[in-house]
């Protein structure tokens, strides 16, 4: 007892029971005070204590997008981090998938292996040398012009690098860099094989595998097959569609006036040829030749045969076609360290081939032909060297890249006709330079890159009056970060920075002559005079962030000046020529368009299992993107100037969900998407094409249950609520669609 338990029952005789009896309830009431302490130590002393490592899942994230392993809380740029438990909860079938559920993006996306992501207010592409988002593997040029061609088995992470990273890669680099990082094993080989059973007789299966097949060789496999067996069904029930009142687009008239168009007609449909099947595979070595010596092979394909393309939806199956896809890419690399530089040499390859088979025509069933094909090929080297001093970091390199692309077309199966474009390569040569100059609490990323195009239209043989040329067109890009600390979780970041796509090579050095049978003459010439799109981006953004708090956030302000977008201009003119044939009009292309781009990234996510040490995860989080402003100028080839809303591009861009985690058997996440308005062109109405996308959203439900140490059961549920809605009108998306994946890991 103690001393004042001892006078408050002075004079009063105790029995010894009673004694026994105060005592043990006075040392539960110190033990229930202790741990109650304990429990709140670390939310009373999070303020003084600074945020290192008690937990091992607190560790600082370093990404590579930077072209520099850099910790993610200096880099000034914004980066979304899509890990690989993000990929193995979120129900995605690609990279478009994984990419649109998780980083606040713009997609356009058809139902046949074509897809392209806008970031920051540019709009997407899925085809072309010239993007405007720049598609890298493992650092390098993934050879691929779509991202529906990227499978994600074998996939350790995805950087989703949001600005102009024209300074450290060049051309496409305007809106942002998605960076595919590959798995890169040591050690014993582990390794895990799925096989996956789902709606509309989806079946999936793969494996991959990683390790040390000696102390100094080492290796990574992976290997993917997709078939989708029967056509999918449109949502039908829609849930939040009907609950937001999300039913209609809107047509905007040229009078001004504008009307609802009822976008619930499809609702429940079966979607006719959007069958599909695909395989990937993936194989790397790596040898360690010494010490700080080492030396990788890669080499990856993705092959689809017969994939169905349905055709926009009103047309029925009057458009449907198939089209077979392959692409393979094989990389070397060698990297080293001497003293305290990292240098480095990656060679690279990749190319990309489509063929499109004519199934109707004129709505008519006919025997399929082979009525397209298109080939793209990349080659390149990369050469760099990390150069760390103390706390800086400096990096030079040289990057060489020749990207090629050619297309052929058939009017029957025997009848070949002109491609609408001639061969062409684009050839670029480059010098640059970052670094990374830490000052205690203030950390600067200074860089500027020098590219040397050069674009070269080649002969084309069913093209005789294309005329081949070659030009050389060069451009600067410099940018600067900053990134100041000011408490130990608070963060300011800002970043400047000069972006540019190039034209396509035709535009600068092609010339082409079309004659009619009266001799008159339409010229078309490019015009070396000709600039690089580019554009002067800047963005400003505070983070928060305090892991062992669980809670971490983040607002950044961005806009973006695009000058010198392309035009085609046609005049007419009156000029004989000796042989009596007059040129009645002549073509060329000039710097005369423009666009203004401003917006607000939000983000923020709350880990209450911090309240208890991290021993379980109940994570909320929100990843957000607001377009203010998103206007372009057209130019007809009247020269007439027309200002209108960027096309595909939403408003408002949501990403959210909650994730239930317990450390042991059991983790469970709903996942969610919701887009704003977005306008496009509608091409049936040629004299009021502009239409308004209704809002949608949909939520995926992922559930991983760990039977014992080598084997997992997952169920994931896409489209939860069965909504009806597209990425592109007319090509409206799959419904509710359950999967159930088994997975044994060894």
């Amino acid at each position: 007892m103690t001393k004042g338990e001892v006078l408050a029952t002075k004079g009063t005789r105790l029995t010894k029971g009673e004694v026994l009896a105060t005592k043990a309830k006075t040392l539960a009431t110190k033990r229930y005070a202790l741990g109650l302490l304990f429990s709140l130590l670390p939310l009373l002393t999070s303020a003084q204590t600074p945020d290192t490592t008690q937990q091992n899942t607190l560790n600082p994230v370093v990404i590579t997008a930077t072209r520099f392993e850099t910790k993610m809380e200096t880099i000034a740029q914004k980066l979304v981090l899509i890990t690989k438990e993000d990929i193995q909860m979120t129900p995605a079938a690609d990279l478009t998938d994984i990419v649109r559920k998780t980083a606040a993006v713009d997609v356009i996306q058809y139902p046949n292996l074509s897809s392209g992501i806008g970031i920051r207010g540019f709009r997407p592409q899925f085809s072309g040398l010239n993007q405007r988002t720049l598609l890298l593997i493992d650092g390098r040029p993934a050879g691929a012009t779509n991202l529906s061609q990227i499978n994600l088995n074998g996939v350790e992470r995805i950087e989703v690098l949001k600005g102009p990273a024209s300074s450290l890669y060049g051309s496409q680099a305007m809106g942002g860099v998605i960076n595919v990082i590959t798995a890169r094993s040591k050690g014993d080989t582990r390794g895990a094989a799925f096989a996956e059973y789902g709606s509309f007789q989806a079946v999936q299966a793969g494996m991959n595998a990683g390790g040390n097949l000696t102390k100094k060789l080492d290796y990574d496999l992976s290997f993917n097959y997709l078939e989708r067996a029967k056509d999918y069904k449109i949502g039908k029930n829609n849930w939040l569609r009907n609950a937001f009142r999300f039913q209609d687009a809107q047509k905007n008239y040229a009078s001004g006036g504008t009307e609802n168009v009822d976008e619930s007609l499809t609702d429940g449909q079966r979607r006719p040829f959007t069958k599909l099947h695909y395989y990937s595979g993936r194989l790397r070595a790596g040898y360690q030749l010494a010490a700080n010596w080492r030396v990788d092979v890669s080499g990856e394909t993705f092959q689809a045969k017969d994939v169905e393309s349905p055709g926009e939806i009103s047309s029925g199956s009057s458009e449907a076609s198939t089209k077979n896809v392959d692409r393979a890419a094989v990389d070397l690399s060698v990297s080293g360290k001497i003293d305290a530089h990292s240098p480095s040499l990656k060679v690279f390859t990749s190319e990309e081939n489509t063929r499109n088979f004519t199934l109707n025509v004129s709505g008519k069933p006919v025997v399929p032909f082979r009525s397209a094909e298109l080939e793209n090929a990349w080659k390149g080297l990369q050469v760099k060297d990390v150069w760390k001093l103390g706390n800086h970091a400096l990096i030079l390199g040289y990057d060489y890249l020749h990207a090629a692309t050619q297309s052929r077309r058939w009017t029957n199966d025997t009848t070949e006709r002109g491609p609408t474009q001639p061969a062409y390569a684009i050839i670029s040569s480059a010098f640059y330079a970052q670094a990374l100059l830490t000052f205690n609490k203030l950390t600067l990323q200074p860089g500027i890159r020098y590219d040397n195009i050069t674009f070269d239209v080649r002969q084309t043989a069913l093209l005789p009056s294309y005329k081949a040329g070659k030009k050389t067109n060069p451009f600067t890009s410099p940018s600067l970060g900053a990134t100041y600390q000011f408490l130990p979780f608070l963060r300011i970041k800002g970043a400047l920075g000069r972006a540019f796509v190039t034209t396509d090579a035709y535009s600068v050095a092609g010339y082409n002559e079309v004659r009619d049978s009266k001799g008159r003459i339409a010229v078309t010439a490019g015009n070396a005079d000709l600039k690089n799109e580019s554009s002067l981006s800047w963005d400003l953004g505070l983070h928060y962030t305090k892991p062992r708090s669980g809670f971490s956030a983040g607002v950044t302000y961005f806009a973006t000046k695009v000058d010198n977008r392309i035009a085609k201009i046609i005049r007419t003119t009156s000029e004989p020529l000796a042989n009596g044939d007059v040129i009645v009009s002549r073509a060329t292309f000039v710097n005369a368009a423009d666009a203004h781009i401003a917006g607000l990234e939000t983000e923020i996510s709350y880990d209450l299992g911090a309240l208890n040490d991290f021993r379980y995860a109940l994570r909320a989080y929100w990843n957000g993107s607001s377009i203010f402003k998103a206007r372009e100028l057209i130019i007809d080839t009247d020269g007439k100037a027309t200002n209108r809303d960027i096309q595909n591009v939403a408003k408002n861009t949501f990403n959210y969900g909650l994730e239930y985690d317990n450390r042991k058997w059991l983790r469970v996440r709903l996942s969610g998407r919701s887009v704003g308005t977005r306008k496009d062109i509608d091409y049936t109405d040629p004299v009021n094409p502009e239409i308004e996308y209704p809002q949608y959203m949909v939520l995926d439900l992922a559930a991983s249950f760990r039977i014992n140490a080598m084997h997992s059961l997952t169920m994931k549920v896409t489209n939860v609520t069965d909504e009806n809605y597209y990425e592109k009108r007319g090509y409206n998306l799959p419904g509710r669609a359950v999967s159930v994946r088994y997975q044994i890991m060894f």
